[in-house]
């Protein structure tokens, strides 16, 4: 059996960015944080946090690429509420 590589994802849904701090096989570190990052935005409705397993980073972003990939909706949105923010929508 593969050691599994623990990732804790905290994704910015408005802005369509993920950070991801990897934890290597530490799982209990991994999970500290997890329960932190929960913490820190258990009211905020605009951020996702995950914890996620996987054999490498590689297969994490081919599983998961609605975290790391910007689909032109998402960019329409960030450029929209950004116009929106500076009045010239």
């Amino acid at each position: 059996m593969t050691n599994i590589l623990h990732f804790l994802v905290v994704y910015d849904i408005r802005a369509a960015k993920a950070d991801v701090v990897p934890f290597d096989t530490d799982y209990d570190a991994a999970l500290n944080a997890y329960n932190e990052a929960e913490e820190t935005h258990r009211h905020d409705p605009n951020t996702e946090v995950v914890l996620l397993g996987s054999d490498s980073a590689e297969t994490l972003e081919r599983t998961h690429s609605s975290y790391f990939e910007l689909s032109e909706k998402h960019i329409d949105q960030v450029v929209a509420r950004e116009l929106a923010e500076l009045g010239l929508r």
